[in-house]
């Protein structure tokens, strides 16, 4: 078995080949959990390649016959992303993330590396964000634009209009969020249509309160 793990700008890349047995991938998550947290980096792309296809959910650390260690290891902003490349691997990966989301991590498998990184990074993942605090909203601009309210690394809402207008009424609502960002653009209406097809395409849904 060999492996690596690097840190990359938001997300942390691990390559696997010739996993054979639970020990080896245990060993390999491992070294994971320990770069993830080492860069305090919860997302992650894991490529497994020219390994065997392995169906049963112990080998991956999660809990089946017997109980699994990946819930010790994994946090909720965790966000992993699995690839193959061989089919047996991906329906292998897929059944993984069918198991891995019952037991409450946040798995997807993809057959190309691409979208996976789309995933991962996600729409607006690497805009500046500010505290979702009166005194923060404050400084925020009074022009019309689109702006997104985050709760920790999770965009919940997209909204346009008038910038700190709007973001002083969601605070006065209470509404929960922990951060804001924002984008001044010529078309609100385009631009705020474009970026929720872009988040529906990337998780399969809206925005938490958009759907909502």
């Amino acid at each position: 078995m060999r492996f690596s793990v690097e840190p990359r700008p938001g997300y942390v890349y691990a390559t696997l080949e010739g996993r054979d047995t639970a020990a080896q991938m245990r060993e390999f998550l491992l070294a994971v959990h320990g770069a993830s947290k080492q860069h305090d980096c919860p997302k992650i792309v894991i490529s497994i390649r020219r390994s065997r296809a392995v169906f049963k959910p112990e080998d991956y650390g999660l809990s089946g016959e017997k109980p699994g260690y990946v819930n010790e290891l994994v946090t909720p902003s965790c966000q992993i992303a699995l690839v193959g490349d061989s089919e047996e691997v991906n329906s292998a990966n897929e059944y993984i993330e069918l198991v891995a989301r019952q037991q409450g991590v946040n798995v997807r498998a993809f057959r190309e590396e691409g979208p996976a990184l789309r995933w991962v990074a996600g729409p607006g993942a690497r805009e500046r964000r500010y505290r979702f605090s009166r005194i923060v909203i404050a400084g925020a601009p009074d022009d019309v634009g689109v702006y997104a309210l985050w709760e920790d690394d999770e965009i919940v809402y997209y909204g346009r209009g008038a910038i700190r207008a709007r973001l002083l009424h969601h605070f006065e609502r209470r509404e929960r969020a922990t951060h804001y960002s924002w984008e001044m653009c010529a078309d609100p209406v385009a631009r705020e249509t474009a970026l929720l097809a872009e988040h529906e395409r990337a998780f399969g849904r809206r925005p938490r309160y958009n759907s909502a």
